[in-house]
């Protein structure tokens, strides 16, 4: 660079640094804003260290853009920088072993989109609060350390602190949208504090406020904020319908089924879905099979903590089609029955696919699936089946008692995890378990035993269970006061006949789906049996493995009309006990051979489960294009009232009695939008001689403009003829016209997206002061 150039390029250096004064306020105040809103995943998360870690990412980015503001770098830069350090940050704390000496590589990309899959599948499977394991610390520290930077850009960089405010927003709003309850409204207090905080400190950067300039009014700024938050403290408090309690989840027909769409402990999910007022239709499905089938979506089978916790997903294979293979455990002489079901998703939105157990194959399906090998279970992380159609073909495990009681004890190797219960699990646990099954000879026996315990008179069903906040879900305090209550649902009694289970050697897991759901009376086009599943038919069952014949379900929970698998039932080992024959006059097992399956291409879904599913459709798109277009107005709401305003002055120009001060006031307006720098000492001569020289604006259009506002506020008043105010009217279009052309596009996007000058107060074309707010 040239001698002559240098000074050049620290003047504006120097100018910007000046213009900005202040700034690092503004992004204190941003990270204390984004700090307190961040304390709101606290129900979500265990611990305090995710916080301290993503409390340095935001202090290390922010802290890059206060002292490059300070030293008057372009905004480009600022922002470029920080995010430059941010990614520097991520791929030391989290991928520095995948460098290339000190450059990244695409293992380095791969590691980290690695790491960002395993933490949603970590988030998918853990009730709430989560542990804070390493991929769930890494989303958060790399997602907020992206919000930080651009709430700080906003705020500090251009001047648009209100828009600041959707990032510690969007962390206030994760909370609630997972959790029951009411939000905690101090946090709410405390973060709108600081969010007027955010403001004032952004409409002070700078120097002395001027006249006209948008968002240099902290006054009225901080008032409307804090208007707004009083609006939202107190206006839930005196309208109907904005409580709590009216804006939970009450299964209205506006809402979809979410099973486990929210992420967090779908035993929890489960538990708000059966309690619904108005269950809504969530599945249909025809099958060749006798009875109604169980819909299995995910196995629960780490119980080595507090909670259960689903198998772990990243263990799957990539689904691409084709048989699933032989079930775990099952023995080639254990007799089988191949079935064909068509299952049509209405409403349902998860992460799994119901599916019956154990499923051979699935064909039809859409989309990118994972299978999980043991348990048979798919999952895909787009966390939506809604509108999904396919062909199932499962199987129906017969197996004989004989078989199951040869199964004996046998416990198979890297079955161990499958007896695993928490440390300090209550002993009454056991010592019922041990009681209930006292003269059992074998582990199906005592399997038998602990169902007939539970459905037994002295156990009731209710969804009313006592003490929801404790003894909701499976966690292991809630089954010894299960234990003494005797009422519950579904999830106390499968948690606690698997629990009790694993006591007696016997390895367990919980399944969580839907029950058979109930017939529609009327077939599909195939001739099968047509069920309607609903909301309130969501269920869970314990799955007891026994070697040689495999996971098999048992069904323990009373008073929901549901029959037991006959091989759960006393007199099954009785009456098979007492015919030697039975298991050599067992039905001929089917095959599975997918050549030699029944073929099911030819049953199409019932008429109606196909209306059900084009109108759960169109609801789906109706929503999601109305959200769209209301996101759309929000947006482009600014830039329309500012052109409207545009036009109405043109307008009126050919009317008012002062059409050159009112053509005026039109491009200081523009001045502003197009944040355009002028001194508040500047006479219109001297503004008029600046644009003319620095933007290019035509000199004698502009002089016209000023002169003719120079003539109607110090001279006789007039009325302008026709010929004068249409000049007018060219005149302002051609001095806008040259000031967004000479301006770059990054600086005409924002100031038609944010025009600043609707934040000030409006002023009219009146003689001697026109031109002072």
């Amino acid at each position: 660079m040239s001698a002559t150039g240098r000074p050049g390029m620290a003047a504006r250096f120097g100018a910007r640094a000046a213009e900005r004064r202040g700034a690092w306020l503004s992004t204190l105040a941003v990270a204390l804003c984004l700090g307190i809103a961040l304390s709101g995943l606290a129900p979500l998360l265990q611990g305090v260290t995710w916080w301290f870690a993503a409390m340095a990412m935001i202090v290390a980015v922010l802290g890059v853009s206060a002292v490059l503001r300070d030293r008057g770098a372009p905004e480009i830069t600022v922002v470029a920088v920080s995010a430059i350090v941010w990614g520097a940050l991520v791929i030391l704390l989290y991928a520095v072993d995948t460098l290339w000496f000190v450059v990244p590589t695409f293992d380095t990309l791969r590691d980290i989109a690695a790491d960002l899959a395993d933490a949603r599948f970590s988030i998918a499977e853990q009730e709430s609060p989560a542990i804070a394991e390493g991929p769930i610390t890494q989303l958060l520290v790399m997602a907020v350390g992206l919000i930080a930077i651009i709430s700080d850009e906003l705020a500090s960089g251009l001047r648009t602190p209100v828009l600041a405010g959707v990032g510690p927003l969007a962390l206030l709003a994760v909370t609630p949208l997972i959790t029951e309850g009411t939000p905690d409204l101090l946090l709410y207090v405390l973060t709108a504090a600081a969010f007027l905080l955010v403001i004032w400190c952004s409409s002070r950067i700078g120097r002395a406020p001027r006249p006209g300039r948008g968002g240099r009014n902290p006054g009225l700024a901080v008032a409307v904020g804090a208007g707004a938050l009083a609006a939202m403290i107190a206006l839930p408090a005196v309208v109907p319908g904005l409580t709590a309690e009216s804006l939970a989840d009450d299964g209205s027909s506006s809402r979809f089924p979410s099973v486990y769409s929210s992420g967090v402990d779908p035993t929890i999910q489960l538990g708000r879905d059966l309690r619904r007022s108005d269950p809504m239709l969530s599945l249909t499905y025809s099958t060749d099979a006798e009875d109604g089938l169980y819909l299995k979506m995910v196995n629960l089978a780490d119980f080595s903590t507090d909670t259960w916790q689903p198998e772990r997903p990243y263990q799957a294979d990539r689904y691409r089609g084709g048989p699933f293979g032989t079930p775990q455990g099952l023995a080639p002489d254990v007799p089988v029955t191949a079935q064909a079901t068509t299952v049509s998703i209405a409403g349902l939105r998860s992460d799994w696919l119901p599916l019956p157990y154990p499923t051979q194959q699935v064909d039809e399906l859409i989309g990118t699936w994972m299978l999980s090998p043991g348990s048979f279970t798919v999952t895909e992380l787009r966390g939506d089946t809604q509108g999904l159609n396919y062909e199932v073909t499962g199987l129906d495990i017969q197996p004989t008692a004989q078989q199951l009681a040869d199964a004996g004890g046998i416990v198979p190797d890297g079955f161990d995890r499958f007896l695993e219960v928490p440390t300090g699990l209550d002993p009454i646990v056991a010592q019922t378990a041990a009681a209930v099954t006292a003269g059992a000879a074998t582990n199906y026996d005592q399997a038998v035993a602990l169902q007939e315990y539970f459905r037994s008179d002295a156990f009731s069903y209710t969804l009313t269970a006592p003490d929801a906040t404790a003894y909701e879900g499976g966690n292991a305090q809630m089954i010894p006061a299960f234990l003494a209550a005797k009422e519950g649902y579904c999830v106390h009694y499968a948690a606690s006949m698997a629990v009790m289970a694993r006591t007696l050697g016997i390895p367990s897991r919980i399944a969580i789906g839907y029950a058979p759901g109930q017939s529609a009376d009327r077939t599909s086009e195939g001739g099968r049996a047509l069920y309607e599943v609903y909301t309130d038919q969501l269920h869970s069952w314990p799955e007891l493995y026994f070697e040689g014949v495999g996971w098999l379900p048992f069904e323990p929970t009373p008073g929901l009309d549901f029959t037991p698998p006959d091989y759960s039932l006393p007199d099954y080992a009785q009456s098979d006990a007492g015919n030697p024959g039975a298991a050599a006059e067992a039905p001929e097992t089917e095959t599975t051979d997918p050549a030699e399956r029944p073929d099911t291409e030819q049953d199409a879904p019932a008429t109606a489960t196909a209306e059900q599913a084009v109108l759960a459709q169109v609801r789906g798109w109706g929503t999601f294009l109305a959200v769209l277009g209301g996101i759309a107005l929000i947006v482009l709401a600014p830039l329309l009232l500012r052109r409207a305003r545009r036009a109405r002055r043109v307008r009126e120009l050919a009317s008012t009695g002062l059409p050159a001060t009112l053509a005026w006031i039109e491009l200081e307006d523009t001045l502003d939008d197009l944040r355009v720098q002028r001194s508040a000492g500047d006479t219109l001569d001297d503004l008029a001689t600046r644009l003319a020289g620095d933007h290019l604006v035509p000199e004698e259009p502009l002089a016209r403009l000023w002169r003719g506002v120079e003539w109607e506020q110090y001279a006789r008043p007039g009325s302008a003829d026709d010929a004068t105010r249409s000049g007018l009217a060219d005149d302002l279009r051609t001095v806008i016209g040259a000031l967004e052309a000479e301006a770059t596009a990054r600086d005409r996007t924002i100031a038609r997206l944010l025009p600043v000058s609707l934040l000030r107060r409006r002023r009219s074309p009146t003689p001697a002061g026109a031109l002072v707010p």
